[in-house]
């Protein structure tokens, strides 16, 4: 029968997706170690994969950001999910100015806004 596998082997290839070479780089110690405690067990490096994997963005494309205390953070940036979602509305605005001015930039637009100033000189606002 076949050796019941450790948790640490659990929380390195099920819970955080770590291959062996990975794992060592992560833990910083040689892959000869990792298939070691994948046999035996180690509580403390199980502790620290889950922790790592908690504050790690595992998705190709974001390396190096992680997430700490509800923040998402890369390098000294920082995000909370309101700066995020202020970000994103105030990008629709600034896209919405942008094909506006794109359209004022043609002659159809200068056209509007020239007659539209003809003939609103005198009026008050």
């Amino acid at each position: 029968m076949a050796k019941k596998k450790s948790d640490f082997y659990h929380a390195r290839w099920n819970r955080c997706g770590l291959n062996v070479d990975r794992a060592a780089q992560v833990l910083n110690v040689t892959p000869e170690q990792i298939q070691e405690w994948d046999a035996n067990g180690n509580e403390l490096a199980t502790r620290f994969l889950m922790l790592w994997d908690s504050k790690n963005v595992g998705v190709d494309g974001w390396q190096g950001f992680l997430f700490s205390r509800g923040v998402l953070r890369f390098k000294n940036r920082r995000w909370t999910p309101a700066s995020l979602l202020l970000w994103f509305d105030q990008s629709e605005e600034l896209e919405a100015l942008r094909r506006e001015n794109l359209r004022l930039k043609t002659w159809r637009g200068l056209s509007t806004v020239f007659v539209h100033n003809l003939v609103n000189i005198g009026k008050p606002f």
